[in-house]
């Protein structure tokens, strides 16, 4: 029924082959803008926006943003962003039921990721022999390896237990048991017997790439997550080389492309009435030194895109909190509420971020000097006995804040404690029937995000908690339980209320029968 309403509704359109958005979608992108910014009121807390005014009002656009959790990045971009935007989104997502008829209804265009098309390649991988000369490896498999039989050509790439990322396949396979590929970054040590490994094929995204610059070309706005998947670790992963060729393919056809990074910054991403900070940095064009490059080709257009990769890295790492792992994002992020001055409830979205960059730009410089190091051993130990009294930092924060307040004054402590507990009572009788009748909404979306978080867990390899799934999962789900359960409340109440007039009143009077006045006699 929800998928019939929205392709009715939202866009009738949507079903039509063309891979491609609208570039003016009109009220029915409007009308997803203000669904998705209702939904971010519930959700957090506070979603404040940083710097909105730098992000251009006319001419083509690439968004680059971080991916933190997952749909719900693209959720904040079109609350924050007044223009519409045209999101590349996982073909993967793209097919689901409920996301991808959103995807749709938005304009977005499916991209199909090599990671999305893995397969199990035959046989075990026995070894990674490393030639520095020519800076290649040579990965040596079993006798049950089909290297030239199975889609593993120039461009691929390899995953392995056995080491971490991916091996770049550098030429295509001439045995059957032996493939050139990248030189990893690291020796790889293969145990005895080898390991099993996955092949993530190469995929032609030429039709992509020709809808990109053609929503540029009509002065669109491309929204992209260069990370390729979304992810909950505490810093930014190798971007992806996708975002370049889309900017200097459109700038070397004469479009006058801008790019504009984006951060999204979460505090408990996936817990309910937390806070998110939308922050844009200052766009800006693609050189033309090069573009020129980039036209020249014969290997001068891939320089050209590392280098503009390289520039966009810096331009993102701007607008986003990087450490090196989550438990020292944690650690970080206990740090600065600790240093927090107490008189100070809540930070706005611009105190929170430059806190928090000036705590992890001088935790890099410092970290390996015996204060930070004897710092991050009280603060972890601290943070264990807090979780092993389940207890919070903010909890203790407020005790200390009240003693602050009304010193060692017991009366004024108690009249501070009376009082809330005042407002408690006063409140409960009012929020009671809405607790119950939203228990069981909340329940299901959140066992039902629980579940995705371990299969995405699973299925991932780059994931801490997978906690950047929850939040998404808890709002899809949401979307579904509560017009039925609404209208499951609705009904019943409808048939209570029958119910008991029809016990007790008389047959004229019915509350569900509405009888028209008498005509007046002539």
């Amino acid at each position: 029924f929800f998928r019939i309403l929205i392709f009715s509704v939202i866009n009738p359109m949507s079903s039509r082959p063309n891979l491609g958005p609208v570039p003016k979608r009109g009220w029915r992108y409007g009308g997803m803008r203000r669904v998705f910014r209702f939904i971010l009121k519930v959700f957090f807390r506070r979603v404040d926006v940083i710097n909105r005014n730098t992000m251009p009002t006319h001419g083509p656009v690439i968004l680059v943003g971080n991916h933190a959790n997952q749909f719900v990045d693209a959720m904040n971009l079109i609350g924050a962003t007044k223009r519409p935007i045209s999101f590349l989104i996982a073909k993967k997502s793209y097919d689901r039921r409920y996301i991808g008829d959103v995807a749709k209804a938005i304009g977005a265009v499916p991209v199909i990721r090599p990671q999305d098309v893995a397969f199990v390649g035959q046989g075990k991988i026995l070894s990674v022999e490393v030639d520095e000369e020519s800076g290649t490896a040579k990965v040596v498999g079993d006798s049950d390896c089909k290297f030239t039989q199975i889609d593993l050509k120039r461009g691929a790439k390899i995953r392995g237990e056995a080491w971490e990322g991916e091996l770049y396949v550098k030429a295509d396979p001439t045995s059957d048991n032996e493939l050139v590929v990248a030189k990893p970054p690291e020796p790889i040590n293969i145990k005895e017997g080898g390991c099993t490994y996955k092949v993530l094929p190469k995929v032609d995204q030429k039709k992509v790439f020709e809808e990109v610059i053609n929503v540029l070309s009509k002065n669109g706005v491309i929204g992209i997550f260069p990370e390729g998947g979304s992810h909950d670790q505490g810093h930014l992963l190798p971007l992806k080389a996708g975002v370049t060729f889309m900017a200097l393919g459109a700038a070397s056809q004469g479009t006058p492309v801008k790019i504009v990074p984006c951060g999204l910054t979460y505090l408990n991403a996936h817990k309910f009435r937390s806070m998110a900070v939308v922050q844009y940095g200052d766009p800006f064009e693609c050189p033309g030194r090069l573009v020129e490059m980039y036209k020249r080709g014969n290997g001068e257009d891939k320089a050209a895109c590392g280098e503009l990769l390289e520039m966009i890295t810096t331009r993102l790492k701007e607008v986003t909190v990087n450490t090196p792992d989550y438990k020292t994002n944690k650690i970080l992020q206990t740090v600065r509420r600790m240093y927090q001055p107490d008189h100070i409830k809540q930070l706005s979205g611009v105190e929170f971020m430059a806190y928090s960059k000036k705590f992890t730009i001088g935790f890099e410089k410092q970290q390996n000097t015996p204060q930070i190091q004897s710092l991050l051993k009280e603060v972890e130990s601290y943070m264990s006995d807090l979780a092993s009294h389940n207890l919070k930092d903010k909890t203790l924060k407020l005790i200390f804040r009240v003693q602050m307040t009304y010193g060692s004054s017991g009366l004024l402590i108690w009249g501070y404690v009376l009082t809330h507990l005042a407002i408690v009572l006063v409140s409960l009788p009012l929020s009671v029937p809405g607790i119950i009748l939203n228990l069981p909404i909340a329940y299901l979306s959140r066992s039902r995000a629980l579940k995705q978080q371990a299969v995405a867990l699973a299925n991932s390899k780059v994931k801490v908690g997978a906690y950047d799934v929850v939040a998404s999962e808890m709002v899809k789900w949401a979307g579904v339980f509560m017009p039925a359960f609404y209208l499951l409340y609705v009904a019943s109440a409808a048939a209570a209320a029958a119910a008991l007039v029809e016990d007790g009143h008389p047959k004229g009077v019915r509350m569900l029968e509405w009888l028209p006045p008498p005509r007046p006699a002539l």
